[in-house]
């Protein structure tokens, strides 16, 4: 597998094309380190999917932090 943290939100474009679904929220509560993620979804239940969430203190530079493809 390819995908790994750190990757930019770019290599994720490049890999998957562009996502079925976007979101964005509020991470890191419990820790007491509040950043913004945002989360791509790829594909639908219950066949092959994906989701990356991102952190970044810019939009337009996203960093790859947590992932998970089925």
């Amino acid at each position: 597998m390819k995908v790994h943290q750190g990757m930019s939100s770019q290599e994720i474009l490049n890999m998957f094309g562009k996502p079925k679904n976007v979101s964005q929220s509020v991470c890191g509560a419990d820790t007491g380190r509040i950043w913004t993620c945002t989360t791509w979804e790829y594909g639908q239940f219950p066949y092959d999917r994906a989701s990356f969430t991102f952190s970044a203190d810019n939009p337009n530079s996203l960093i790859l932090n947590n992932f998970k493809v089925d």
